[in-house]
């Protein structure tokens, strides 16, 4: 990338594309996640050899009190969370990880098939959804 190129690349809607070919978003959206999250993205690059990228995320804070060194304990739930995922692999580890950790999960492959678990649950609150 050029240096003119090098100071716009994390800006939204920025792009390198012609007209109609490319939105802007990618690394702006990568740039946000990775701020979001306490950590660093950098980059180096040089006309006609390409760029690099690094990402650096905070370490978890290793909780003292489950006697394992050197494992994160990941949060514990008892709350029903609904998986919609039309990936029958994603959806899979998704309701795999979920499950283990104590969450009761509902899955769909699709949203109308979604939207119809969440209103024949039995549920004590408002079933909340939420698009990604």
């Amino acid at each position: 990338m050029d240096a003119e190129t090098q100071l716009h690349i994390f800006e939204p809607f920025y792009t390198t594309k012609p007209l109609g070919s490319g939105t802007g978003l990618g690394l702006a959206t990568v740039f946000g996640i990775v701020q979001q999250s306490g950590g660093k993205i950098q980059f180096a690059s040089e006309i006609g050899h390409g760029s690099t990228f690094w990402v650096d995320f905070p370490r978890w804070k290793r909780l003292r009190q489950s006697g394992r060194a050197g494992r994160a304990e990941m949060p514990r739930g008892t709350e029903t969370v609904l998986v919609v995922e039309d990936e029958d692999v994603v959806r899979g580890l998704a309701v795999q990880l979920l499950s283990r950790q104590g969450y009761t999960v509902l899955e769909a492959r699709q949203a109308g098939e979604g939207l119809a678990l969440c209103e024949s649950h039995p549920r004590q609150s408002t079933c909340c959804l939420r698009t990604l």
